[in-house]
């Protein structure tokens, strides 16, 4: 693409796992530049996380999710150049918010959500939870019931976390998963849901595993990771290889 048609369509971001409405996230920071980024790019995809119910502050779960609609609409409806696509997550796959997603879409020309996935010409974008068991989408959905029936945690929790995010204790369970491991999973499910090399994927855009992978080739493709908006964790903004709004979805 020549100069002149990249600054008409401007640039495509990926972002993930900002855990907005956790005292641990600091997604709060980067929401400015995401604004920024928005306003002059073609292309933004919300790779999920992008709000922890789970880990909500909020005492009103209903409050939440209101708080999380208007998250979306502040940023969607004031830039409709941009194309943005919403991808569902672990901790923000509450049946409420799904519901709060499509209506958001019918309302909304330039927003769309996906629950497992979306192919944009030669990028794959997802959550990266299917690299957590078994890659069949039924077993994938019944992981995220289970941690959406699980009880909201007890202010005293979140004190405990705060204080094993402070002695920097997590680190050990990110180090503990291999990153061969899950690039490995995540590129058979890309062959699994017909999205591998050979249909033209090239690129694979990623979150949930929470460590910051910049551009790893790996079996004919190349997998971004920006890490996660928590406190001690390295975390960024992916720029995307889409050159222009895309033409190829699935």
């Amino acid at each position: 693409m020549d100069s002149m048609n990249e600054n008409r369509y401007g640039g495509s971001y990926f972002v993930s796992d900002l855990h907005l409405f956790s005292r641990r996230s600091t997604g709060d920071r980067i929401v400015e530049q995401l604004y920024q980024k928005a306003s002059c790019g073609h292309t933004v995809v919300l790779g999920g996380d992008i709000f922890d119910f789970k880990w909500s502050s909020d005492p009103c779960p209903e409050n939440t999710l209101n708080r999380a609609e208007r998250w979306i609409e502040d940023l969607v409806a004031e830039r409709p150049e941009c194309e943005f696509h919403y991808i569902l997550g672990n901790h923000d796959s509450h049946p409420t918010f799904v519901d709060r997603l499509q209506r958001l879409t019918n309302r909304l020309e330039n927003f769309q959500w996906h629950r497992y996935f979306v192919r944009l010409d030669h990028c794959l974008f997802l959550h990266g939870d299917v690299a957590d068991g078994s890659l069949e989408h039924a077993v994938l959905d019944a992981r995220r019931e289970r941690m959406e029936k699980k009880k909201r945690r007890h202010p005293v929790w979140h004190y405990a976390y705060d204080l094993a995010i402070h002695a920097k204790l997590h680190r050990l369970a990110i180090l503990s998963i291999r990153e061969l491991v899950v690039l490995s999973r995540i590129r058979e499910y890309a062959d699994q849901i017909g999205q591998g090399p050979e249909s033209g994927v090239h690129d694979v855009y990623f979150g949930h595993t929470h460590f910051d992978l910049d551009g790893v080739d790996y079996q004919g493709m190349t997998f971004h990771n920006g890490g996660a908006a928590i406190k001690g964790l390295r975390f960024r903004i992916v720029d995307a290889s889409l050159n222009s709004p895309a033409t190829i979805r699935a």
